[in-house]
């Protein structure tokens, strides 16, 4: 058994208070770099001290990448008594509680099934059936008004899912929604849950906030985390009032702030949070930042988007020692501003949408730089990913493994089904998902094949980021939610990508400041800020304009840079970059 000492052992005043408050509810505002999973690893090691049994507890967070780190540290710092414990995202707990109380097993379609499945049963053309599967999710997730057209359409296609055995992803939230409002008995996963923690509370929709609710009144202590300032989920349908309103919709709730700053320095810090407070709709608070003042934002002026890549690779060259292809053949050799201590994986290039990628792609590229890019092998390839997956459920449909009184395991279900079937030259999705397999057979025992299906299925982009890889990472500002750097660079920070502009009109500014707040405190060391002065969107060149955000950064905070306009190459003479 841990000791109490160990358990508050490096935490803060706040933090101890979070982790003491075991009865009622409980709201902790948590900034970036707060020890938000450090605090909910201690609150589950403190409750379990206290007697509670782990399968009472209840974990929750956003993406199944967040889910796994905060499994993996708390089986680290807990050892065997963390088993029981649930962490994972809301939909698979949603999955938890679907398979306790079915009858037999259910397949997960993934939204191209889902697209196959009303194109076949409204016969639809594939972009109305993609259409009308948006509305549905809308409609499931309590995102769009409702009419009887509507209504009807999702019955019949609900009813179209119930023929093929299977549930959507939606279905992960819903139908435990229907189960509890249902029964009023608290027998939930034969028993009863009596903590549900939260993780990035503020990025919940509708009907995830029902589920957190019917759970509540099920006679569970809900503990949410987050920061209203990290909101920006909107699109999904993700509402910051749910985390404003939490004490109205959870009576009596304690509330704690966390104002200690761990991850960046007093300059990242104390420009983002100006940046931020130019918002309305959140909770202020004074950050507290524990790390030296750091170097000044290096705001770039560029050219064009070219020179925006080459510039971030030749900063990247700078710290580690300037021995890619692209440094080697310059005849403006990088600086050397490094020790010898940086990483390729202590650098992150952060876009608004991924139409910006291409041109640092090609920067990379022609540098020998390593990199990755999150969400690629679940993008790029998903052709191939669907493919796999649809020949494991294929597998287990005609299967039955339990019969021989035998349980196939995980890994030896892909092999199987790998070996039946021609891979494409040079494409290692089948290597990805072996190893989701090996890692599934290490941290769950007793399954049968459809649940390990069933969780690839719910598979998303973020959950494609290697933390093992020594490569540089590019990726939204989305993806980036949860990660942090030594060194981040945010490029495209100009009018009408950031806040994006759709048709000259930015739908919510407010969510947009977030974001980029969001991407300015992922860094810990050095944090640039790069535009373009022209650049080439749809095929079209385009004059661009800065950020109106960044006139909300004061100037002690900034170290600007321009950099000129490539002039034209002369007969006979080389020209330096700068």
């Amino acid at each position: 058994m841990i000791s109490a000492e160990l358990i508050f052992n490096g935490l803060n005043m706040a933090q101890r208070e979070a982790v003491t408050a075991s009865q009622g509810h409980l709201l902790v505002v948590a900034g970036p770099g707060a020890g938000k999973t450090l605090t909910i690893i201690r609150m589950i090691a403190r409750l379990i001290h206290m007697g509670v049994s782990p399968d009472q507890i209840v974990a929750v967070t956003f993406t199944n990448r967040a889910a796994r780190e905060m499994r993996e540290r708390t089986e680290t710092f807990l050892g065997t008594a963390a088993h029981g414990v649930f962490i994972g995202t809301l939909h698979m707990l949603g999955l938890k509680i679907l398979r306790y109380h079915a009858s037999s097993d259910f397949l997960i379609y993934a939204r191209g099934e889902q697209e196959a499945l009303i194109k076949k049963t409204f016969d639809m053309s594939l972009p109305a059936s993609r259409t009308m599967a948006e509305r549905i999710s809308k409609v499931k997730n309590g995102i769009e008004k409702t009419d009887d057209e509507i209504l009807g359409m999702v019955d019949r296609y609900d009813s179209a899912l119930a023929q093929e055995h299977a549930l959507d992803f939606d279905d992960l939230i819903v139908k435990p929604i229907a189960l509890l409002t249902e029964r009023s008995t608290s027998d939930i996963c034969g028993g009863a849950f009596k903590y549900i923690i939260v993780d990035e509370y503020q990025d919940i929709n509708p009907a995830e906030h029902r589920l957190i609710k019917l759970l509540s009144e099920r006679g569970a202590w809900v503990h949410a985390i987050g920061d209203p300032d990290q909101a920006i989920y909107a699109f999904r349908g993700a509402d910051v009032t749910n985390f404003l309103n939490f004490e109205e919709d959870f009576v009596n709730a304690k509330q704690i702030m966390f104002t200690d700053n761990y991850r960046s320095t007093a300059t990242i810090v104390g420009a983002s949070i100006t940046v931020v407070r130019n918002n309305r709709r959140r909770i202020d608070r004074q950050i507290n930042p524990l790390r030296e003042t750091g170097s000044r934002i290096a705001l770039m002026s560029l050219p064009d988007e070219r020179a925006e890549g080459e510039f971030i690779v030749r900063e990247i060259e700078a710290r580690l020692g300037g021995t890619s292809h692209h440094s080697l053949r310059s005849t403006n050799p990088a600086r050397d501003l490094g020790d010898g201590s940086y990483g390729f994986a202590d650098f992150a290039i952060m876009y608004r949408t991924n139409a910006r990628a291409a041109a640092i792609e090609e920067a990379f590229n022609d540098s020998g730089i390593p990199y990755q890019v999150i969400g690629a092998r679940l993008t790029d390839r998903k052709r191939s990913m669907t493919d796999i997956i649809s020949r494991l459920k294929d597998y287990v449909a005609r299967t039955d493994d339990r019969a021989s009184g035998e349980l196939i395991s995980a890994t030896a279900l892909v092999r199987k089904v790998l070996d039946e079937g021609p891979m494409i030259e040079g494409d290692d999705t089948g290597e990805y998902i072996k190893e989701c397999a090996e890692f599934y057979d290490m941290t769950h025992t007793g399954k049968t094949p459809v649940n390990f299906v069933n969780e690839l299925t719910l598979l998303t982009p973020p959950d494609d980021f290697d933390p093992r890889a020594d490569a540089v990472t590019l990726m939204t500002m989305h993806m980036g939610k949860g990660l942090e750097f030594r060194t981040v660079f945010i490029t495209g920070v100009e009018k009408g990508l950031l806040p994006y502009e759709m048709n000259g009109f930015c739908d919510d500014v407010e969510e947009e400041r977030r974001l980029f707040y969001v991407g300015m405190t992922r860094a810990k060391d050095e944090l640039f800020l790069t535009y373009a002065r022209s650049r080439t969107i749809f095929g079209k060149k385009d004059v661009r304009s800065p950020s109106p955000f960044l006139n909300e950064i004061p100037e002690e905070y900034i170290d600007a840079r321009i950099m000129p306009d490539r002039r034209k190459k002369q007969e006979g003479k080389q020209l330096e970059l700068f």
